[in-house]
């Protein structure tokens, strides 16, 4: 039976792990996975220092592995990611869509993930880019879109960020660890102290907090934004 496929569009290396990586590890046998980044760049980050845009990339690399994706890099091969990290509200936004119509196209996902809008405005810039290359005239339109989290949109106060799931992915512990295991190995250098929402511990704490929500011990949310049947 051929596998459904799955396309998740990250604006940045770590988002999709974070958001969804308990996901990633529990269906890894149903679907076949599509990554497109969007975006990487040398960063001064708080909590490391100067991390550099190959680093980024060698992660990312070893993120796609780890779950046998593919990397989708623009339609001749080299456009994506960007070296735009932290500055995509300056890049033209037309140019921002085209990149998300052609991994959408390139891949005709049955399933498609995208991070939502929030104080980081790389992510505004990638969902409405994401949004606008799936509006109903396009030419690919995948039959499930979902809205992924990432744990510090608790800080959101503007109501068109504000994230309120309605679909859950209850993990286990095996797959929670398996999930820290991924982020662990393949992004040593966005790992947080435990005080942090985006450490090891801070993610397991947020999988705990969903899965009292879901009725299970650890849950990734979502959010529906389509889903045709």
């Amino acid at each position: 039976m051929e596998k459904k496929k799955v396309l998740i569009i990250e604006p940045h290396s770590d988002d999709g792990v974070i958001a969804l990586g308990g996901f990633l590890e529990k269906f890894r046998d149903i679907y076949e996975y599509h990554f497109c980044l969007v975006t990487a760049s040398d960063l001064n980050m708080h909590h490391i220092g100067l991390v550099g845009r190959q680093q980024r990339l060698d992660e990312y690399q070893a993120y796609v592995d780890y779950y046998n994706g593919t990397w989708f890099k623009g339609s001749s091969g080299n456009e994506l990611p960007l070296d735009e990290e932290g500055s995509l509200d300056t890049y033209p936004r037309r140019l921002l869509v085209r990149y998300c119509e052609q991994a959408i196209q390139n891949c005709d996902p049955d399933i498609m993930m995208v991070q939502g809008p929030s104080f980081h405005h790389d992510h505004t810039a990638v969902y409405e880019a994401v949004i606008a290359a799936t509006r109903p005239t396009a030419r690919v339109i995948p039959s499930e879109m979902y809205i992924i989290e990432n744990p510090t949109y608790v800080h959101a106060i503007d109501p068109s960020s504000t994230f309120i799931p309605d679909t859950y992915i209850s993990l286990t512990e095996e797959l929670l660890e398996l999930k820290l295991k991924c982020f662990r190995e393949c992004f040593p250098s966005q790992i947080r102290e435990d005080s942090n929402y985006l450490s090891e511990e801070g993610i397991r704490s947020w999988a705990r907090y969903r899965g009292l929500e879901a009725r299970t011990i650890y849950a990734e949310a979502f959010h529906t934004y389509l889903r045709i049947t």
